[in-house]
């Protein structure tokens, strides 16, 4: 996952919502790093509180940034502000939002897509064939691109059984 941390919120009525929150850039005159909080109950706080759907708009809009451009203005408050000149970032906008989906699966005891993948996985290794392998193949794409490391094992081995399966005969 994109380094997410745990938090929480509490309703007017006193019930606590479980959240976790990323870092991401909020595009506001300057590219602002800042805490992305995701909650239970799909709502988001990304410097205004929106439901996942209006959250999905926000990244699209590029109000929510998971990369700045070139030469960006960028502050990280009360830290630093910095023009970013040779910067490399990791996670797109759009793997980020199926990131976000996925915690608010996870918070909900739902399986993930990294879950279904494995779950996958399993059910080609139990049973091998063309519709269990495309299964398999849809349910990795699935997985955010950044995440789609160390599905099956530690970093000692990877997934490279997994990678063999998909990718043997290309």
């Amino acid at each position: 996952m994109a380094s997410f941390f745990k938090t929480y919120r509490v309703t007017p009525e006193g019930e606590r919502i479980d959240g976790v929150f990323a870092m991401a850039f909020i595009h506001n005159d300057q590219y602002h790093l800042t805490p992305i909080r995701i909650y239970r109950d799909g709502m988001v706080d990304c410097w205004t509180w929106v439901t996942f759907e209006e959250f999905k708009e926000k990244v699209r809009s590029g109000w929510v940034v998971t990369q700045p451009p070139p030469d960006a203005s960028v502050s990280i408050w009360p830290l630093a502000s910095f023009t970013a000149t040779d910067a490399s970032y990791g996670i797109e906008p759009e793997q980020f939002i199926r990131e976000v989906a996925d915690e608010i699966e996870a918070l909900n005891g739902r399986p993930t897509s990294r879950d279904r993948c494995l779950e996958a996985w399993r059910a080609y290794d139990a049973m091998p064939s063309e519709d269990t392998k495309e299964a398999l193949r849809l349910a990795y794409r699935a997985v955010p691109e950044h995440n789609r490391k160390f599905i099956l094992t530690g970093i000692d081995r990877k997934d490279h059984p997994l990678h063999h399966v998909l990718y043997s005969e290309e």
